[in-house]
């Protein structure tokens, strides 16, 4: 198959939804187009009718977005990464398995047919024993060329379920999961402590309680600590916004505690906050010659540099 001279990107993730049309051989963002029907909102659209297959319901969102990209495009390929390949999504694909490399090897995925000139590659996921992820690993698979000078690492890409994936000599090799933003979510809007805690930016401001939060979670003892949280807005008037990032501190010092003696090199990609929130963690603990950090701009072409991998895998 002739590598097309553009294809569409689509990053479908729980909560939302996002097209790109892209320039192969630049990787150009000609088009963006973002909507809030992630797979968690039109998989519940599609339970609510029955006269439509799931794998054709969401191939008919799909189509209805992509009328909002240039319509002179020519591209060739719909490149489907995240939830899209889930239970919950256009088509469940098995999860591929860990260890990949940079060459494609360990990952999976399919093609559908789409419509005239038109083909959907949805990309799966990758499993452990113990773990899994869909989307982290095409953006995983994209930063191997910003890592290859390194010989191994940690790989972090915080989230709602953040993940640590080792990395050697080209390969990815282990990964761990950690609900840090999903537990975050439960204390925050749902738990007792949710009246003392007010959202608020990430300023300069509040960096001193997220300190205190870290040195709670490194120290291991962050379920003795989480009701002073309560105690300090009750007893003492505390700040609720600084309680926002002290909360935030506690589960991110946690996550990251098991670092605190590594001699490896860590890396991190991410976009704002996390980025300034776990680099100042990181830095925290580590050396800094040993946080080597990537941002939004990064990570952002990471996820194009490997959905265009696969189809260079895909046209050989």
């Amino acid at each position: 198959m002739k590598i097309p001279d553009y294809f569409i990107s689509c990053d479908w993730g729980t909560s939302n939804f996002r097209l790109r049309l892209v320039e192969t051989e630049t990787l150009n963002v000609l088009v963006e187009h973002k909507t809030d029907q992630g797979v968690k909102v039109v998989y519940q659209k599609f339970l609510k009718q029955n006269e439509i297959g799931q794998t054709k319901f969401f191939k008919n969102y799909l189509e209805s977005q992509i009328n909002n990209l240039d319509e002179h495009h020519k591209a060739g390929l719909v490149i489907a990464a995240g939830m899209a390949s889930s239970n919950i999504g256009m088509k469940e694909l098995p999860y591929g398995e860990i260890p990949f490399n940079e060459q494609g090897d360990g990952l999976h995925w399919e093609i559908l047919p789409f419509k005239e000139n038109l083909n959907i590659v949805l990309i799966s996921g990758v499993k452990t024993e113990t773990g899994m992820m869909r989307g982290e690993e095409i953006q995983a698979f994209g930063l191997a060329k910003y890592l290859e000078s390194y010989q191994s690492g940690i790989l972090i890409l915080p989230g709602t379920h953040s993940k640590h994936i080792n990395y050697t000599k080209g390969q990815f090799d282990s990964l761990k999961s950690f609900m840090t933003g999903e537990v975050f979510e439960l204390l925050s809007r749902n738990s007792i402590l949710s009246n003392s805690v007010e959202k608020c930016h990430w300023i300069n401001k509040r960096h001193d309680a997220f300190k205190q939060g870290l040195e709670i979670g490194f120290s291991g003892e962050l379920s003795a600590n989480l009701f002073s949280i309560r105690a300090r807005h009750i007893l003492n008037d505390a700040n609720k916004k600084d309680n926002f990032y002290l909360l935030s501190g506690m589960l991110i010092g946690d996550e990251l505690s098991y670092l605190k003696n590594t001699d490896q090199t860590v890396f991190l990609a991410a976009t704002e906050p996390f980025y300034s929130m776990y680099k100042l963690a990181l830095e925290t603990i580590l050396n800094t010659t040993q946080v080597i950090c990537f941002g939004d701009k990064v990570l952002e072409k990471a996820l194009l540099i490997g959905q265009k991998k696969i189809i260079q895998l895909h046209a050989k």
